[in-house]
């Protein structure tokens, strides 16, 4: 299943720089900014200016109140966004692991948040990390890696494993989310060059991987294969694309190059998140 690059269309322009994004129940989509800017966007795609942190955002991850927590790279902060704007911190790491790049969220069915924690892009062996902020906003050290610059996460339909894009070393790894520190295991070997970055599954187990470059996307089938399921030759219906989210028989593109938001029609259907409510 290839798409053609040309079906590629731009859904929403005007935003600085989107690195994330991610899609509610309504189907309202929400990105952020390299200013900390975190953009409300309609279905039909008009953008509002939700709240402004002041920093540069990186991943999204919406909870079940419809509230934003959002990845602040320039501030080493999560920050949750509550539907009318309203700016609280959720987590800044721990006293002996202070957040430094913090990058990407992702829920479990339990309502913990895992936050990967890039770390030195130019490190040989990495020096990224996985955090953890459990309900009670207690943040811990889940697993210390040491990943290569620990981009995209994303819990697996079974809500067994974390699934995490290294970007440094073109591969997708996972680690159990039953255990601390477990151990990591190489599922998918992209081609040398390849800088994956955002990841979402579909619900039949099928990972599509978002990548800075190529200006693509990868899709990793069930059998540990991987297959360049689009690309854009030129750089601008896809501009350094990085986070991914499917709605409607829809694939959604940040892209961190450029201003806008693309899409792309897909027959894959998109696993439901874990969006738990905090009340």
């Amino acid at each position: 299943m290839n798409l053609n690059y040309s079906k590629i269309e731009s859904f929403c322009e005007g935003l600085d720089h989107p690195e994330s994004i991610c899609i509610d129940e309504q189907g309202m989509i929400y990105a952020g900014g390299e200013a900390g800017q975190i953009y409300r966007i309609s279905p039909h795609g008009k953008v509002t200016l939700l709240a402004t942190t002041g920093g540069f955002i990186l991943g999204l991850a919406l909870d079940g109140d419809g509230a934003i927590h959002a990845c602040d790279c320039a501030q080493g902060k999560v920050w949750k966004i509550t539907p009318d704007g309203s700016i609280s911190e959720r987590s800044s790491g721990t006293p002996q692991r202070p957040l430094t790049i913090p990058n990407h969220p992702a829920f479990d069915c339990d309502g913990n948040m895992f936050v990967t924690d890039s770390g030195d892009y130019w490190s040989e062996t990495g020096t990224g990390c996985l955090m953890r902020i459990d309900r009670k906003q207690q943040t811990t050290l889940f697993h210390e890696g040491p990943f290569r610059f620990a981009n995209g996460l994303a819990v697996d339909p079974t809500n067994r494993w974390l699934y995490i894009a290294q970007s440094t070393a073109a591969n997708i790894v996972r680690v159990p989310i039953s255990e601390t520190n477990g151990p990591i295991e190489v599922m998918y070997q992209l081609p040398p060059g390849t800088v994956p970055d955002g990841l979402a599954f579909a619900a039949d187990g099928q990972l599509l991987i978002g990548c800075y470059k190529p200006d693509g996307i990868f899709i990793g089938r069930i059998d540990g294969s991987v297959e360049l399921l689009v690309e854009d030759p030129t750089g601008e219906l896809l501009n350094r694309p990085t986070n991914i989210a499917l709605a409607e028989g829809r694939i959604y593109v940040a892209n961190l190059g450029g201003w806008h938001i693309s899409v792309l029609k897909s027959e894959l259907l998109p696993c439901p998140l874990h969006r738990p409510r905090f009340g």
